[in-house]
Order: C-alpha cells, then structure tokens, then sequence
C-alpha cells in the first residue's frame, strides 16, 4: 500500500489518505480522489467569490480630512447631536496625555474643547443626543490609576467623574442609552459590559465572562440591543484582535452579527438603528502592515460592504445624526501615528 496526499481545505491542513495497490480498490480510490479534488476547488471558488466581492465594493471614498496636524495622533470621533461639531482625542506625546478638541464638521480650525485643563486624559467620548450630556473614559495622567467614566456639559464646562458602585475595576467606552439616564460601559477588569444607572450611581452585568470576553459595546437608538465586540471564552487572554461583532437584546437574546463569524472591533449603530459600522482587518491580516478599514452592514448580517482602503487604517467610525455621513481616525501622512479626523460619505442601498 501507499500513502496519498490531499488537500482539505475545512481542517486546513494536509490529510493522508491510505490507498490500496491490488486493483480491487483503485476505482473507488479514484472517485474518492475526484471528489475531493472538485469540494477542494468549490470551496477554494466561494471564497475567491467572497474576496472578489469584498474588493469589487467601489472602496476608494473620497475622505474630507477635517484635522491633518502633522505632530498630533487624532482618535475616537463622534458628532454632535445637531451634526454641525465633531468631538475627538488628541495627543502630542504618543499616547501618555490625551486632550478633547472640537472641529466643525463643514472644516475649520480644532480647538480644545474645555475651558481649562482636566485633571485626566480624556479618551472615548460619546455625546448623547436626548440630554446634550458627554460621556468620557478619564486616565490618570500619571497612569498609576484606574480609568473612570467622566461627565462634562456640551459647552466644555463642569467636568465631573460619576462613580458607581459595581463598577470592579478600570472602564472602557461608554456609550449612552437613548434616554439619557444609563450608559453601557466595559468593566475591564471584569471583561463583561455594564449598564451604569446615572442617577443611581449602580452598575449592573449585562454580559457573562464566563461565555464571552467583552469589547466595546454600542447601544441601539431604541435601547433594545446592544452591539459589541467580543470573543467567545475558552480561557485564553483577552486579544481584541480576535474579536467578532455579537448582539445583545434587552431580553438576553445573544448572537453574532455575521454568519460563520469574522474579525470585527468597535461597532457604531446608525441613527436609524438598520446598520453598524465597524472596523476589521479580515482582508489585511496577512499583509505586512496588518492595517484596518471600516465596513458597514445591516443589522441582520447582510449588505456587508468595506467603505475605505486598508491604507487609510481607518478606526472608531461614527455616523452623522442623518447617516449620511462617517466620521473615523484615519492616516493622512506616512506612518502609522499620523492620525487625523477624516469624514466620509456612506452610500447605503
């Protein structure tokens, strides 16, 4: 007898099949080999099929860069709720302070956005539309701290942190309920998302992190869902880099957005609440670069379409409140920190 050796694409590796030499059995031998041959090539033709489909969306949007400072990263858009101001974090020193500025979303000069200097780095706003509050995670400019969630009037005054109880640990990407009174939040510490009452200062679980490791989450406009970055739990280390989009209804329904599963990070619902913007390198990880770009999909997992070039290493979208638009971080110079607010038009079917 001897060894053949085929290729199966479902285990992705190469799978020894033993034949048989006396003439009794290379009939049926071939046939197996045949069928193997012609699953190996449909297979191999679906996922061409998919890639070409991914490229062939017109992907080359033109974007209106909105911030282009040479010497300053620009992070974590989001628009006002009359969509006439961009909000965004700013950094001059790689990272270890970080500043909220403002920017007109028709061009102009960015500007600090508070009156005077907050005693934290200001990172991950989220403005709500029903009571003009912003939300933000504030780092103790000596990093020796936990990070909180912090609160600052629409007009840059009175910033304040709101502490809860329940809350373990350092939190991560508030994103607020449509009425104003909640927020949904990353409990770090824990790896699950929490839903922090305002006025009651209580923070409760809303995911298991037992089940899955959560990211950051963004809720519906109706409250109903939340969508979040995540990965389902087998005990390994946390890696953003693995994870998927899931959603989350009011009534413990779970499922992932996608369907099999694909890379996916930081989701933003649009204001209609029928589609969610979110960034992936699913067609860029084996590349040198491994750069990002944003995508934008129904709710229910069809439509998939990419909306930037992987060179712009695009991150953190966030829609216009008329969705016409997309704000995101993306290069605008060679290398990988120089970072502006750049604004693009979506074009859904």
């Amino acid at each position: 007898m001897k060894w053949l050796r085929l290729p199966f694409w479902r285990t992705g590796a190469l799978t020894w099949q033993r034949t048989e030499k006396h003439s009794g059995c290379s009939r049926p031998i071939r046939l197996l080999k045949l069928i193997a041959i012609v699953g190996t090539l449909a297979v191999a033709l679906l996922v061409l099929t998919y890639r070409v489909i991914i490229h062939s969306i017109p992907s080359e949007a033109q974007a209106h860069f909105l911030t282009m400072d040479p010497n300053a990263t620009d992070y974590w858009p989001c628009f006002s709720p009359d969509g006439k101001t961009v909000l965004f974090s700013r950094t001059r020193d790689d990272g270890k302070n970080w500043e909220l500025f403002v920017v007109p979303s028709s061009g102009g000069e960015a500007r600090p956005f508070t009156h005077s200097q907050l005693p934290v780095s200001a990172i991950e706003a989220n403005w709500s539309r029903h009571n003009n509050l912003i939300a933000f995670i504030g780092v103790p400019k000596d990093q020796g701290g936990k990070s909180g969630v912090w609160l600052i009037n629409a007009d840059g005054s009175e910033p304040r942190q709101l502490s809860s109880i329940g809350l373990s640990g350092s939190a991560a990407y508030p994103s607020w309920y449509p009425h104003g009174k909640s927020l949904a939040l990353v409990d770090v510490s824990d790896e699950v998302i929490k839903r922090v009452d305002r006025r009651h200062r209580v923070a409760a679980t809303v995911t298991k992190q037992k089940q899955i490791l959560a990211g950051m989450p963004s809720v519906s406009p109706d409250g109903q869902w939340i969508a979040f970055a995540g990965q389902t739990n087998f005990g390994q280390t946390y890696d953003e880099g693995r994870n998927s989009i899931w959603l989350l209804s009011n009534t413990g329904e779970l499922r992932r957005l996608e369907a099999p599963p694909n890379q996916g990070r930081t989701p933003a619902w649009s204001p209609d609440g029928q589609w969610l913007a979110f960034e992936s390198d699913r067609e860029d990880r084996e590349g040198p670069n491994d750069l990002y770009a944003v995508f934008i999909i129904n709710r229910d997992g069809t439509d998939l379409r990419r909306v930037t070039p992987y060179g712009w290493d695009a991150n953190h979208p966030a829609w216009s409140p008329d969705a016409k638009q997309l704000v995101l971080s993306a290069l605008h110079t060679k290398g990988r920190n120089a970072r502006g607010i750049a604004m693009i038009d979506v074009a859904k079917p």
